[in-house]
């Protein structure tokens, strides 16, 4: 039996996870649920995409990944579920939420649309597809149910793709933008270490806007003293806006598309 490694917005104040996990349970009873994340910001289907991208490397190789943010529920968007050249599986909504993950597991080798009635929780409800529709299919491929046996085959260029826009560093300035917010209110940008061109130590100037304050670049928390404003590499190799042992976030009034200014 398959790990279904499962990621979606859904918070965890309600009731939304578990009812999801129970209809997998019910239908494939013992079946190993990873709870990757359930803290993507609401309706972010960027931020979501780049999560379940990065946890590719670390899953079992043959992992079913259920992914649901779906601001799209209910409209004329498709269901899917793919399979990729690594030996995957994905399932969740036809709005690029699954692309940059199937590209890192070798790309999709086949998609189908979601359109067999009999893999689907009835009635289903218009506004939670992770339960009735996507909860089902993510485990009846981790006991072996063949992606053609859940619905049509679409071609592989159909299939939705997010314009995710990565900034480099020109001339010794960077001009960027906040993706992500975590829990601990560091403000994760649309620039990864390798495009900076910064080195560690490097004393920089942030403007959001306000006319600018000082920043340094350091490679980890340990290196600043508390309460100091950094700018820090994250696990996933983006440049973050923080303040050790603080909220960058709160501090500076940060929130998902603050433009953001960085230069020596």
């Amino acid at each position: 039996m398959r790990t279904i490694c499962f990621l979606s917005d859904f918070g965890l104040a309600d009731d939304f996870v578990g009812t999801c996990k129970g209809v997998m349970l019910k239908i494939s009873p013992g079946v190993q649920i990873l709870d990757l994340t359930h803290q993507v910001p609401s309706f972010a289907v960027e931020a979501g995409a780049e999560i379940l991208q990065h946890a590719t490397r670390y899953m079992p190789e043959d992992s079913v990944y259920l992914a649901v943010v779906d601001p799209g529920v209910g409209t004329e968007r498709r269901e899917v579920a793919l399979e990729t050249s690594s030996g995957a599986s994905m399932v969740g909504p036809d709005n690029g939420l699954l692309i940059p993950a199937a590209e890192a597991l070798g790309g999709a080798s086949s998609v189908v649309e979601l359109t067999n009635e009999e893999y689907r929780i009835h009635p289903v409800s218009n506004t939670f597809h992770g339960r009735d529709v996507f909860s089902p299919v993510a485990a009846y491929l981790a006991v072996g149910v063949g992606l053609r046996e859940l619905g049509s085959e679409i071609p592989l260029d159909s299939l939705a793709r997010l314009d995710v826009e990565e900034d480099e560093a020109s001339g010794g300035e960077i001009a960027a933008r906040v993706i992500d917010i975590d829990r601990f209110g560091n403000a994760r940008l649309s620039i990864r270490e390798y495009g900076s061109g910064f080195e560690y130590g490097d004393e920089l100037k942030l403007d959001i806007g306000d006319g600018g304050m000082g920043i340094r670049y350091v490679a980890t928390f340990g290196a600043a003293g508390a309460g100091e404003l950094i700018l820090v590499p994250d696990s996933h190799w983006r440049l973050s806006v923080s303040i050790n042992k603080g909220s960058a976030a709160k501090a500076l009034s940060l929130s998902v598309g603050t433009k953001v200014s960085l230069k020596r």
